[in-house]
């Protein structure tokens, strides 16, 4: 008889799903290997304000990180559906389907 447990349960953490990292926050699974998955997540930093040309405003420096962790380390996320139809997973998909919301139909 095999025990998994349920948060490494292969079903729970999928690739392209959203999960919570304990150290870094919101991250996106890229690839599962066993029971270590590979995310994504990015660390932003302001850009101080004297180093902003004049006609800045306001700046930030994305970075992109990618790692290896164990299943255990990641607190899956909800897979919410409304009627059957699969609701947005990440803020972007939320503001895609605003947009077309407002868009007019003729």
């Amino acid at each position: 008889m095999n025990v998994v447990h349920i948060n490494t349960h292969p079903a729970r953490l999928r690739p392209g799903e959203m999960a919570i990292h304990r150290e870094h926050g919101w991250v996106e699974i890229l690839e599962r290997a066993g029971t270590l998955l590979r995310i994504r997540w990015i660390d932003r930093a302001l850009v101080a304000p004297d180093a902003l040309e004049p006609d800045e405003i306001d700046g930030e420096v994305l970075t992109v990180w990618e790692d290896w962790v164990g299943c255990d380390s990641l607190k899956p996320m909800p897979r919410p559906s409304m009627r059957g139809e699969s609701v947005a997973q990440t803020p972007l998909d939320l503001a895609a389907r605003r947009a077309l919301r407002r868009v007019p139909t003729t």
